[in-house]
């Protein structure tokens, strides 16, 4: 019997890595969710092989069986942390983790962005995660890594959604012009917010 577990084990795994999704969705059949989400290979469960191995259609697959999108990996690394270190599909793994409901407010998850993700992308991946519900006002340290880039558009982009600035700028390492652009950014923002009061 342990024999046939194992394979079956193995089957799933590299149907997962390959993602050979028909093969996939016929073996999910055999599985229950808290067999996907315990350890089947390398102490990894299901859904944290799809994300290592890049694979936001396994990985959809999985979560639509039931797997737990707020689980964690074997490193203890929340998966839609997981999913965002990743060097490839980062945007579309996360993705699917936020569908499935993970948590869009992980501690840590808006400044990693920062450190993961390729200039190109930062905003959108920031963007998706907004759009799941992260509550970007409430995170200090986002604006403090905002201005230290020195770019315009993504400070523009990151007030207008509703960042806030830290209240000591004296420590930043930003230049006077880009602070001053914030400021005046934070500002037209709370006009706005004003007009539509009345």
């Amino acid at each position: 019997m342990l024999k046939l577990f194992s394979g079956r084990q193995q089957k799933l795994v590299d149907a997962i890595t390959s993602a050979d999704l028909d093969k996939l969705a016929k073996l999910l059949a055999k599985f229950e969710a808290d067999e996907l989400d315990a350890r089947l290979y390398e102490n990894q469960s299901a859904v944290e092989l799809a994300i290592r191995a890049h694979q936001p259609k396994s990985l959809e697959l999985l979560l639509n069986r039931g797997c737990d999108a707020n689980a964690t990996a074997s490193c203890d690394t929340p998966f839609a942390l997981l999913a965002l270190q990743q060097s490839e599909h980062s945007l579309a793994l996360l993705t699917q983790l936020l569908r499935a409901g993970a948590d869009a407010n992980t501690a840590g998850l808006l400044c990693a962005c920062f450190t993961h993700c390729a200039e190109t992308e930062l905003m959108v991946h920031i963007s998706r995660l907004i759009e799941h519900g992260c509550r970007i006002s409430e995170d200090a340290e986002l604006m403090v890594q905002a201005l230290a880039t020195e770019r315009l558009e993504l400070i523009h982009f990151l007030i207008n959604s509703g960042a806030n600035l830290p209240a000591d700028t004296t420590s930043l390492t930003c230049s006077e012009e880009t602070l001053a652009y914030a400021k005046r950014c934070e500002d037209d923002r709370k006009v706005r917010e004003m007009m539509q009061q009345f």
